[in-house]
């Protein structure tokens, strides 16, 4: 099959920076819902009288959600056009707005599903969007963009949630989250109006194109690591605010305030993955630092008993969590066997793999601290799987733009 040419962009209608700052609204909103349970959990244990591992599954369902249907999902930009694909996947996204229908536990995960299908939508659709519209030198920096309003997103969640629930109740909380997106499609609506529908290619990319590069040996060894890193990543977003209560005697507020200095200072990993790659056109190492520094910092996040110790922590977690992830988003871009065109299909099968685990970490997580009474133990293993990235980093080949192009031939 043949690559369209990356960095095509439509000369009629929005412009590309129009385009991005409505993907930012819906990546924004899609980031306030996907942890917005977590610092919630005690008042939904309380109501519904479910035990840890369950609650857990209210964020880690949605990983396992994401990571079932991402592959699937990446068709649809084809056959629908990435314009409405966004719009799909924003409107399931919204599902929560039906939270205070949930009278019972399984009603709330059913919706909680819908919201994963609506982020795996989404998120299948954003490399094809990137791709058509931006230019090489752009695509470290639009990815970046989108983590930092995912994690700004997830930040303003884990900072607001328990204090507007102490106002109007978790059930509503969850219902405004769900109201920032579902705004955030409409302007997405608006905005991409003038776009020229781009559906209809979905003869391009074929059965064995998806199973080509869902196994390709560059696919496999990122979406391991990236695996490793989101499956320690969700866990200490998840169970964080909950442990800092227990353990701490912190107060629901304060601990999920705490937990959010995690994902603020990824909002600064995801700047510096998205500016830094433009000056330094290596991209291993980011890969690199960041699965070497996610185990130590890990540590101090929920062994500190100082703010001396527990911010900074929580702060060099938050960066190292982030600032790889523009960078490993663009590599199966660069890489000259998987190609733009099918760039899609790679991104869905490694944020595939990290959701899977993004499900089953936190799950073990919490199944730990009900049958041992501490979250140390747990936390502690969530916090070397990072490692898995590291060591994936050092066996992909380099696809930076300057120093790849011997390793792509030779990959």
């Amino acid at each position: 099959m043949q690559d369209v040419p990356i960095g095509h962009h439509e000369r009629r209608g929005p412009s590309k920076w129009t385009i991005e700052a409505a993907l930012l609204l819906v990546q924004f909103g899609m980031g306030l819902g996907f942890l917005s349970p977590a610092p919630l959990f005690p008042l939904i244990i309380d109501e519904y009288d479910v035990s840890r591992a369950a609650a857990s599954l209210l964020v880690g369902g949605t990983s396992l959600g994401v990571a079932l249907a991402l592959v699937p999902a990446s068709i649809l930009p084809a056959r629908i056009g990435t314009r409405w694909a966004v719009t799909l996947g924003g409107v399931l996204l919204a599902s929560m707005l039906l939270t205070p229908l949930a009278n019972s536990f399984a009603m709330l995960l059913v919706l909680r599903i819908l919201f994963s299908l609506g982020a795996a939508v989404l998120l299948s659709a954003l490399p094809a969007v990137v791709v058509r519209w931006f230019e090489p030198r752009e695509l470290a920096l639009v990815n970046g963009l989108g983590i930092v309003a995912q994690t700004l997103g997830v930040a303003t969640s884990m900072s607001v949630a328990a204090s507007i629930a102490a106002v109007v109740g978790w059930h509503l909380t969850l219902t405004l989250f769900a109201a920032v997106v579902g705004s955030a499609t409409v302007v997405w609506v608006v905005m991409s109006s003038g776009a020229a529908n781009d559906a209809g290619g979905a003869a391009a990319l074929s059965m064995r194109d998806i199973r080509d590069v869902a196994g390709d040996r560059l696919t496999v060894l990122i979406g391991l690591g990236f695996a490793g890193a989101l499956g320690a990543n969700i866990s200490f977003a998840s169970w964080l605010p909950t442990y800092y209560q227990e353990q701490f005697a912190f107060s629901l507020e304060r601990a999920g305030q705490t937990a959010s200095v995690l994902t603020i200072f990824g909002m600064i990993g995801s700047l510096l993955g998205s500016v830094l790659p433009m000056r330094f056109p290596r991209r291993k190492p980011f890969l690199l630092l960041a699965g070497l520094l996610m185990p130590v910092a890990g540590v101090g996040c929920f062994l500190g008993t100082s703010n001396a110790v527990l911010l900074p922590s929580l702060a060099l977690f938050g960066v190292a969590t982030s600032i790889f992830i523009p960078v490993m988003m663009t590599i199966p871009m660069e890489a000259s066997r998987i190609g733009p065109a099918r760039a899609g299909v790679a991104v869905s099968v490694i944020l595939g793999a990290g959701n899977f685990s993004g499900f089953v970490v936190p799950l073990l997580v919490g199944t730990a601290r009900d049958v041992s009474g501490t979250f140390v133990f747990g936390l502690a293993i969530a916090g070397c799987l990072a490692l898995a990235l590291a060591v994936s980093a050092l066996v992909i080949p380099e696809t930076g733009p300057v120093l790849a192009r011997p390793a792509q031939q030779s990959a």
